[in-house]
């Protein structure tokens, strides 16, 4: 219970599962011109929910 009221927690698996949709529908689109802002955008909202999850592991292990 004590993830779910840790923002740390609840932004990273947020960021995290909008990242990896995006980045998944980058790689999977059949279009031709697709845009490469969801490459950029996904990256980025992926890269920060991993450093937010491990904020948290981190700072959960320090409390122990």
């Amino acid at each position: 219970m004590k993830k779910l009221t840790d923002l740390r927690f609840i932004i990273g698996v947020f960021f995290s599962l909008c990242g990896l949709i995006l980045l998944l529908c980058y790689f999977f689109s059949t279009q031709d011109n697709h845009p490469a802002m969801n490459l950029y955008a996904g990256g980025l909202m992926f890269l920060f929910g991993l450093v937010m999850l491990l904020l948290f592991y981190k700072g959960d292990v320090e409390n122990a």
